[in-house]
């Protein structure tokens, strides 16, 4: 991304921030005392402090989740993620402070009402000067234009993604040769390292004093990203990151689970359970339940609980494909969530002979088995939902590019948010997550 368009987006951010802060507190604070220098000068040192308080927490939060840059690449949701999570710094660092120390000078109404319309107005402007961004770049503004030294397919998916998408920020002005040199920002190489030509490369770089990269072949189908370690000195590359293989975030992510999965036992399927039962055997089903083996985390295979939505010939009544549809014949993995088999979210589980032809399909499948299962993911709030015979590759390739996304990048604000989406998907369009004749019968898959 030009660094011009990330200052842009930086200054006026800062700037805005700080403007919003100012004007939030000065609005909700006489709406709710009116003039405190002249009815209670002493609070009216303590509110400046909260001020002080408040603008400072926020930067630091903000500095920390990355609220005040701009990436390639970046979306609406994205911002709302990261704010979402300096919101989070902010208010351990109020509660500590302020209430902890200071709590009884300040009115909770001004609290709530304040940080409220801060952490409401803050991504929502944010949201729209994103898109203006975007919007900007794809019209060829702010563009950093780009040679290339070599080919390979990796380079050419590089092209091609540059084209189909120039609010990305990038612009492809050619092959590298001396003539066209002068007019670029950066030189990308596809030779590697050590060779005549990518000396070359290098050497055309430090001549003109601009900027260098080196493009390794990932070849055309790679989806993950490279990251640099080094022993002694030695640089290693890795594929991706693996937030999940630390303790601490498969702990956090541990807690995270019971805590919702306990709640959604005692609020949805304490009453849910017997009314499904009661509703089934009403309508002809006398065994509401099947069990299925699923492949989990590293590939073992375990035992998922639903509701049973097929007969023996495949065929289904309209309470059972309402069920479907609503994705409550899935609740009752709930269960093995607390079990620890699955988690709330993660990649949906596969039975083993789907996983071995899916993975025939798509050479990054197996990556799922780095982590948990799960009840819903990062697929399903995109849409992408449905298997067996009725699946195209393309689609199969999405869902799965999608589960590795969600592995390298896992966050406990992205499983908080895809939690949200998926209870107000499934209650507001049921349809566009579930497949579409692609189901397989129930009665084959049993066991």
């Amino acid at each position: 991304m030009q660094n011009q368009s990330t200052n842009i987006f930086r200054l006026i951010t800062l700037v805005t921030d700080g403007a919003l802060m100012l004007l939030l507190f000065a609005g909700i604070g006489f709406w709710r005392f009116e003039d405190l220098r002249i009815s209670n000068p002493e609070y009216y040192n303590y509110y400046l402090q909260l001020l002080v308080l408040i603008v400072v927490s926020w930067y630091a939060g903000g500095r920390w989740a990355g609220i005040f840059t701009y990436k390639s690449g970046l979306e609406q949701r994205n911002v709302t993620a990261n704010v979402a999570r300096g919101a989070l710094v902010q208010l351990a660092i109020l509660a500590i402070i302020v209430i902890g120390l200071k709590g009884y000078y300040y009115s909770r109404i001004f609290l709530a009402t304040y940080l409220g319309s801060l952490y409401v107005l803050a991504p929502l402007y944010r949201i729209l000067l994103v898109q203006f961004l975007r919007t900007q770049m794809a019209q060829g503004k702010w563009q950093r234009t780009f040679v290339l030294h070599g080919s390979h397919t990796t380079s050419e998916a590089l092209v091609r993604l540059t084209a189909l998408r120039p609010e990305l920020g990038w612009k492809y002005l050619g092959e590298a040769t001396p003539l066209n040199l002068e007019n670029t920002d950066e030189i990308i190489c596809a030779y590697a390292p050590g060779t005549e030509e990518f000396e070359q490369a290098e050497n055309w770089s430090l001549e003109r004093g601009i900027r260098f990269r080196f493009l390794p072949n990932m070849g055309p189908r790679y989806a993950g990203q490279l990251f640099l370690e080094n022993l002694e000195g030695i640089p290693m590359f890795s594929q991706r990151r693996e937030p999940l293989s630390m303790k601490t975030n498969a702990a956090l992510k541990r807690i995270f689970d019971v805590l919702f999965a306990t709640l959604g036992l005692l609020l949805v399927l304490i009453w849910l359970i017997p009314m499904v039962v009661l509703l089934q055997f009403f309508t002809g089903t006398y065994q509401p339940w099947f069990i299925q083996n699923r492949e989990g985390q590293s590939g073992r295979t375990f035992r998922v609980l639903k509701f049973r939505t097929m007969n023996e010939k495949g065929a289904s009544n309209a309470f059972q494909r309402w069920m479907r549809r609503m994705g409550i014949d899935e609740l009752p993995q709930l269960f093995n969530v607390l079990k620890g088999d699955m988690s709330l979210i993660g990649p949906r589980p596969h039975t083993p002979g789907d996983g071995a032809d899916y993975y025939q399909k798509v050479s990054t499948y197996k990556i799922r088995h780095w982590t948990k299962p799960g009840l819903t993911g990062l697929a399903q709030t995109r849409g992408l939902r449905g298997g067996g015979i009725g699946a195209t590759d393309e689609l199969l390739e999405e869902r799965i590019r999608a589960d590795v996304y969600y592995i390298e990048n896992w966050s406990l604000m992205l499983d908080l948010r895809i939690l949200i989406e998926t209870v107000v998907r499934t209650l507001l369009v049921p349809s566009t997550l579930q497949p579409k004749n692609h189901e397989i019968p129930e009665s084959t898959r049993e066991l």
